[in-house]
C-alpha cells in the first residue's frame, strides 16, 4: 500500500535547484512565458548565497578589482543584486540576512509562471530512450511526493544530482596537464577537488560573555597547523578586527576526500575547526577586544565548492580563459581570477589558494551549458562543463547566475522549436544573444544594433552634454608612485592633452611620460608602449602643462598615459568619477599592470576634440563601456536635464527599455549608487497631439523597462529628475520595441 501518493507536476521547464543560477534560470524561462517547476531541498532560496551559507555573491568584477574595470555582470543577476542591496543595505556586513533570504523569495514569487517546491528532495530520474522523462521529489515535512514532467530539465544542484541519475557524462577532480594543454594543470590527473567551508558570525553584544568550548570540538592550539595560522602563513591569516567576522574561507576541508559521500564527515570535521577556532580567539588572550563578542551563527551546513563538472560539447579551459577564445554561441561572462584552493584545506601543507591572472571579462559558450550525451539536459553553476581550472574561475556565483539566464531563455526556444539545445546551437544562437542583450546580459564584444524601423529619421536632442574634461583640482596626488591617466579616444589620433601638475620643490624635477595602447576593448591593460619623453618642471611651477601624445588610436580606443615622478612632483586631481576615463596606480610588476587609485586625475583640452559624451551614444548598441564610455552624459547641474526621441513618421512602440550607470566598477556596495537615477519622468507624444505620460520615483535598478503598448508615437521625451547624489545624469542605453505586427 502506498503510504504518499504521487502528484504530477506538468511544466514547459523542470529547475533543480534553488541557488542563485537556478533562481535565474526559472526567472528567466517564466518571464519569456514558460511554466516552471522550481524545485529546491532547502527552506530558502540563495544556495550559497542564503542566511544558511552566507557566501556574498561575487563573479566577474572581482571584488572591484577587474582588469576590465566596468566588470560586474548585468542582466538578472544585476538585478537581483541590486535588489538585495535596496530592501537590505546592511547585506555587506552580512547582517539581516534573512531579508536578503525574502528578496529571492520575492522575484520568484512575482512570477506567476513558476511553481515553486521549497524542502522538495530530488530522488530519482526516469529515462526513456537517452531522455530525461521525469523527476521524482519528495518533500518530507509535508509527506507529499512529486513527478516533474517537462520536455527540458536543467540541473542547477550544484552536485548534479538529476544528470549523474540520468547517466550524464561528469568529471570529478583535476585534469592532467596533457588533457587541455593547460599550465596550472597537475602532470597526472587525479580526484582532488576544492574543499568545504562552515562560516560563522562573530557579534558585539556589549557586555563580557564567557565561550566554553564544546567537546567535540579541537583544541586549534595543539592541531598541527596552528603554528602557520598564528602566524598569518599561507594566505591563512585573522583580521585585526574580529567584530563582525563572517567567518574564514581558508577554514576548508574535505577536498581530498569524496566530497559527496563523506558529506556528513566533512561537515562534523568543519565544526570541530569551527568551535575551537571561536575558542582560541575567545579565550588565548591573542586577540585585542574580544571579551563582548559571541558567537552569534554558524552555519548548519557547509558551502560546498566543488564536486561533479558535466561535459557539454565544449570543456572550458584555463586557455580560453587567458587567451579569450572567440565563440559564436557566447552566452555570458566570468572575470573571477582561476582561484585554485588547496587540496586539503586547513591541513594542507601549502597556501590556502592561488589566484592566478584573468585578463578580465571572458565569454562563456552555450555547449558548455549543455550535456553531450543527455539532449534535454542543460546545467548551469558549478556543475558545467569547465577544467577544474577553469571552474576556479566560473563557480562564483554570480557567474553562475548568467549562465542560469542563458539557460533558461534558451529552455523557451527548445519550446519555441519543439527542439533541443544541441540544435539551438546549429539554428538559433542569433535569437538567443539577441534576447540575452534585450534582457541586460552581459556578452564581450556583441552589439544590439538599433531596428532600422526606429531608426529611419530619427533625431535625438538632449538638454546638455558633458564636456569630456575634468576641471575641478581639489587635491594634490604625488608622483612618489607612478600614475596612470586612461582616456577612451575617438578619433584616428591623438594629439595632446593638458594635466596640472605642481613642482613642491626648489629645483627642477624631471617628469617621465610613457605612453602605451592595449589590444581589448573590454579591458583597462596597457600592452604596447607607444613613445616616452621626460619633461623638465621648473622649481616652484604650479600650472597646467601640455602632454605631447602625437599617436594612432590603439586597438582597445584607449591612451595609457603614465606619469612618473618624485615625490616632489604632484598632478592635481579630484574624486569625481568620469565614465571611461580612470586613473590608476602603475604598477609594471603586476599582469594587469594598473591597480585602482579611487581618485581622478584632472585634464583639460584634449586635442582633436572628442564628442565624447553625445546623446546619439544611447543608441550605439552598446549598454555599458566597451574601449568607449557608450554613454550620455549631461553637464554638471542641480536642476533637471532631459533627453529627446523624435521620428520623421508616427511609430507603434511596445517596449521601452533604459539602462542607466549603477557603478559596474564595483562587485558590492556599501553605500546609494550615486549615478543611478532616481526619478525620471517619461512622455510619450502622439501622432494626435495628445500625450501619455509615466512617472518613475524611487528606481535603484540600472535596467528600466516599460511596456507602453503605444500607436502613432511622434516623439520620446525623458525628463531626469534626480540621482542618488551624482550631480550628473547618465544614460547607457535607451531600446525602442515595437509589436512584432508594426513593420
Amino acid at each position: 500500500m502506498e503510504v504518499i501518493k504521487m502528484e504530477l507536476m506538468k511544466s514547459d521547464v523542470t529547475v533543480i535547484g534553488g541557488g542563485i543560477a537556478g533562481i535565474c534560470a526559472a526567472i528567466a524561462a517564466a518571464r519569456q512565458g514558460l511554466l516552471v517547476s522550481l524545485i529546491n531541498d532547502r527552506p530558502v532560496l540563495g544556495g550559497n548565497a542564503s542566511s544558511e551559507v552566507r557566501v556574498h555573491i561575487n563573479g566577474s568584477a572581482y571584488l572591484g578589482n577587474s582588469p576590465s574595470y566596468y566588470a560586474r555582470e548585468g542582466g538578472l543577476v544585476e538585478e537581483l543584486k541590486l535588489k538585495i542591496f535596496h530592501y537590505n543595505p546592511l547585506y555587506n556586513k552580512k547582517l539581516m540576512l534573512s531579508l536578503s533570504d525574502t528578496v529571492l523569495l520575492d522575484m520568484v514569487y512575482d512570477e506567476p509562471n513558476i511553481s515553486l517546491f521549497l524542502n522538495t528532495c530530488v530522488h530519482e530520474t526516469g529515462m526513456e530512450n537517452g531522455r530525461i522523462q521525469w523527476v521524482e521529489g519528495l518533500q518530507l515535512a509535508s509527506e507529499r511526493k512529486f513527478r516533474f514532467e517537462s520536455p527540458t530539465y536543467i540541473d542547477c544542484s550544484g552536485d548534479g544530482i538529476v544528470g549523474y541519475q540520468a547517466g550524464a557524462h561528469f568529471r570529478w577532480g583535476r585534469e592532467a596537464k596533457h588533457e587541455y594543454q593547460e599550465e596550472l594543470a597537475p602532470e597526472v590527473a587525479d580526484h582532488y577537488t576544492m574543499g568545504d567551508t562552515i562560516l560563522f558570525q562573530a557579534r558585539d553584544v556589549n557586555y563580557s560573555v564567557p565561550y566554553k568550548r564544546p567537546g567535540f570540538a579541537y583544541d586549534i592550539t595543539k592541531l598541527e597547523f596552528f603554528d602557520s595560522i598564528r602566524k598569518g602563513l599561507n594566505h591563512r591569516s585573522f583580521p585585526r578586527k574580529i567584530n563582525g567576522l563572517g567567518g574564514l574561507w581558508w577554514l576548508e576541508y574535505g577536498g581530498h576526500m569524496d566530497i559527496i559521500k563523506n558529506n556528513e564527515d566533512i561537515a562534523l570535521e568543519l565544526r570541530k575547526l569551527v568551535y575551537g577556532i571561536w575558542d582560541y580567539i575567545k579565550n588565548s588572550g591573542e586577540f585585542d577586544d574580544v571579551d563582548n563578542l559571541i558567537l552569534d551563527y554558524v552555519c548548519p551546513i557547509p558551502g560546498k565548492r566543488e564536486s561533479r563538472r558535466f561535459i557539454g560539447e565544449h570543456m572550458l579551459s584555463q586557455n580560453d580563459l587567458t587567451e579569450k577564445t572567440h565563440f559564436e554561441d557566447a552566452v555570458s561572462v566570468g572575470g573571477w581570477y582561476m582561484d585554485l584552493h588547496a587540496n586539503k584545506g586547513i591541513y594542507d601543507e601549502g597556501p590556502a589558494t592561488a589566484w592566478n591572472f584573468v585578463p578580465g571579462l571572458y565569454n562563456i559558450p552555450f555547449r558548455s551549458l549543455f550535456s553531450c550525451n543527455i539532449p534535454n539536459l542543460m546545467f548551469a553553476g558549478r556543475n558545467i562543463s569547465a577544467t577544474h581550472v577553469a571552474f576556479g574561475s566560473t563557480r562564483v556565483m554570480a557567474t553562475c547566475g548568467c549562465m542560469g539566464q542563458a539557460v533558461g531563455t534558451a529552455a523557451a526556444l527548445c519550446v519555441k522549436y519543439d527542439t533541443d539545445p544541441g540544435d539551438i546551437v546549429k539554428a538559433h544562437m542569433d535569437e538567443l544573444q539577441t534576447q540575452l542583450l534585450r534582457d541586460g546580459q552581459t556578452i564581450v564584444g556583441l552589439q544590439e544594433p538599433l531596428d532600422p524601423y526606429f531608426a529611419d529619421g530619427l533625431t535625438i536632442r538632449a538638454s546638455s552634454q558633458r564636456s569630456y574634461e575634468q576641471l575641478h583640482t581639489t587635491e594634490e596626488i604625488s608622483l612618489e608612485n607612478a600614475l596612470c591617466l586612461v582616456l577612451p579616444i575617438q578619433t584616428p589620433v591623438v594629439e595632446s592633452v593638458q594635466i596640472k601638475i605642481k613642482n613642491r620643490s626648489e629645483h627642477s624635477e624631471t617628469l617621465q611620460v610613457k605612453l602605451f595602447g592595449g589590444d581589448r576593448k573590454e579591458n583597462y591593460i596597457p600592452t604596447s608602449e607607444l613613445k616616452g619623453y621626460n619633461l623638465v618642471i621648473s622649481a616652484g611651477h604650479d600650472d597646467w602643462i601640455t602632454l605631447d601624445l602625437n599617436c594612432k588610436k590603439p586597438e582597445d580606443d584607449k591612451i595609457y598615459i603614465v606619469l612618473e615622478g618624485t615625490a616632489s612632483l604632484a598632478v592635481y586631481g579630484n574624486e569625481e568619477k568620469m565614465t571611461g576615463a580612470v586613473s590608476f596606480l602603475y604598477r609594471p610588476e603586476e599582469p594587469s599592470r594598473l591597480k585602482k587609485l579611487n581618485k581622478s586625475i584632472c585634464f583639460k583640452d584634449l586635442l582633436p576634440f572628442q564628442d565624447m559624451y553625445n546623446p546619439a551614444n544611447v543608441v550605439n548598441g552598446f549598454s555599458r563601456p566597451y574601449g568607449l564610455p557608450n554613454s550620455w552624459i549631461s553637464e554638471r547641474t542641480e536642476g533637471q536635464e532631459w533627453l529627446e526621441f523624435g521620428f520623421a513618421s508616427p511609430k507603434n512602440l511596445d517596449e521601452i527599455h533604459l539602462v542607466f550607470n549603477s557603478q559596474l566598477n564595483l562587485e558590492h556596495f556599501d553605500d546609494p549608487i550615486e549615478p543611478l537615477i532616481q526619478d525620471y519622468d517619461v512622455t510619450l507624444t502622439l501622432e494626435d497631439g495628445s500625450e501619455r505620460e509615466i512617472k518613475i520615483r524611487g528606481n535603484y535598478l540600472s535596467l528600466n523597462k516599460h511596456k507602453v503598448h503605444a500607436n502613432g508615437v511622434t516623439q520620446i521625451r525623458f525628463d531626469f529628475c534626480a540621482t542618488y547624489g551624482s550631480p550628473y545624469y547618465e544614460v547607457f542605453a535607451v531600446k525602442h520595441f515595437a509589436p512584432k505586427n508594426a513593420k
